[in-house]
């Protein structure tokens, strides 16, 4: 078979499922745990896809997930969507992400994926994101600048001022639609209700709060708590996320984006 050499400057995003090795163990023995695992494989499928016209690509395997996208506008804003959409679904079902976005040189099919991007990519996401979030590097915080203020709104920062995707950015921008589940406002076609993922991601969150004793977890989950609590939860919408509170919350179904379709249409 001949490989075409198809190595060119791309945005890639390595990320990484929080937890999902000690899943995976667990599953083993445990049928529940490997039907949740299949649900967060149906989610990486109904949310990522490839798409020829902008170059995306994406490419899995086990707790990994690499994809690219052309070094243009359309490229820069589909991979810092897909970020954003796939990272709230794992939140959905109690999964956090890590990674690194990166531009540079790389080859990806679906064949073979390689190149010093993808290298990269894994470094940032490995060794200096640490904690829940996909930290983006400095060229790709220089590319977003040039395009103006339609993609800085994807970005923010933590306390030291490095730069990651907003991934909590559609709860921290949401009006609320409803109260006592009722509607408050019209619901329009294709609106997205946040009410009921909010509250489960909430008591996710907080469970893990009460009942993870090992101090890295921990400070992963203190971090996602002042995250949310910095950005989302100060506009009054959605609640806070504290120790503390043992009552579950569980009663609603999680509300996932399946954006495979929407991107075929």
């Amino acid at each position: 078979m001949h490989v075409t050499d198809a190595y060119v400057d791309k945005y890639v995003a390595f990320l990484d499922l929080l937890g999902f090795k000690s899943k995976v163990n667990d599953a083993d023995t445990n049928p529940e745990v490997r039907k949740e695992l299949l649900n967060v494989l149906d989610i990486l499928r109904d949310t990522l896809c490839n798409n020829d016209k902008l170059g995306m690509r994406f490419t899995h395997f086990s707790d990994c997930i690499i994809f690219t996208a052309n070094r243009t506008f359309e490229g820069l804003w589909e991979i810092l969507e897909s970020i954003n959409v796939l990272t709230v679904n794992l939140l959905n079902y109690d999964f956090l992400v890590r990674g690194g976005l990166v531009v540079g040189g790389a080859h990806h099919d679906e064949n073979f994926v390689y190149g010093l991007a993808v290298n990269k990519a894994y470094e940032i996401e490995s060794k200096k994101a640490v904690f829940p979030m996909t930290l983006v590097s400095n060229e790709v915080i220089d590319d977003v600048k040039s395009y103006g203020s339609h993609l800085e709104e994807f970005l923010t920062q933590d306390a030291d001022g490095r730069y990651f995707v907003h991934y909590l950015k559609s709860y921290a921008e949401y009006r609320g639609l409803l109260k006592n589940s009722l509607p408050v406002y019209p619901v329009y076609p294709g609106e997205v209700i946040l009410e009921f993922s909010g509250r489960r991601i909430v008591d996710f969150i907080c469970h893990r709060l009460n009942t993870h004793t090992n101090p890295q977890v921990l400070e992963k989950n203190t971090w996602f708590q002042n995250y949310w609590n910095d950005k989302v939860a100060v506009k009054g919408i959605f609640g806070r996320i504290e120790a503390g509170v043992t009552e579950r919350d569980l009663g609603h179904a999680p509300t996932i984006i399946k954006r495979r379709i929407l991107k075929s249409a």
